[in-house]
């Protein structure tokens, strides 16, 4: 991370909204972003199958 970059983060505190998929910021877009990948990743079952923890030994 550059000398600038680190000055320029500031935490978001916003929730995940359905309305975040027609806005225009950064913020909303990444959001929107991240919920659409958790979604899928949840619906396809990697979140489970992915975790080593879960796997057959066998």
């Amino acid at each position: 991370m550059g000398k600038n970059q680190g000055n320029n983060f500031k935490p978001v505190n916003k929730i995940y909204d359905s309305s975040d998929y027609e806005k225009n910021n950064q913020e909303s877009k990444g959001l929107a972003d991240t919920h659409e990948q958790v979604s899928d990743a949840y619906m396809v079952g990697d979140i489970v199958t992915h975790d080593p923890s879960n796997q057959d030994k066998g």
